[in-house]
């Protein structure tokens, strides 16, 4: 069976505290290997930016499970494509917090993939969110290469 790499966003419910991000972070690391769901999380500013690597009913449940999970509002697909290779395969979910490391080197590559120097994933169209966790990831793996 073909894999698919499904783009989604939404905003964080109301009064959405840290931990929840912690707790859906660690139930994604659990649960997706099983699943063999690989793929990236960024949050920031109230908002989420997804991508769901794997097989198509395997991802497609779970994006009907976070759509309908009470800690997201307003939530938004992206895009879904066939991909002939994961972009995210050693993670079971990479999870970033964008208020923790804004760097000028990540407010320069968020500007130059969106054309904004403020994260909202909910105003990307699907070509900048794909390329902006494209280069997030390299990014990532550059910082855990030093």
């Amino acid at each position: 069976m073909p894999a698919i790499r499904l783009l989604y966003a939404s905003a964080a419910a109301v009064g959405m505290p840290y931990g929840a991000l912690v707790d859906i972070m660690s139930h994604a690391q659990q649960r997706n290997p099983e699943r063999q769901i690989t793929g990236m999380l960024c949050y920031g500013s109230g908002q989420f930016l997804q991508a769901l690597e794997g097989e198509r009913a395997a991802v497609t449940s779970l994006y009907h499970r976070i759509a309908a999970d009470a800690r997201h509002a307003q939530c938004q697909l992206i895009s879904v494509e066939e991909i002939s290779a994961r972009g995210f395969p050693e993670w079971s979910m990479k999870v970033v917090n964008w208020e923790d490391g804004d760097s000028a080197r990540r407010r320069a590559m968020l500007e130059a993939d969106t054309g904004s120097s403020t994260f909202s994933p909910l105003t990307m169209s699907a070509a900048q969110a794909g390329t902006f966790l494209r280069h997030l990831a390299d990014l990532e793996r550059d910082l855990a290469g030093d």
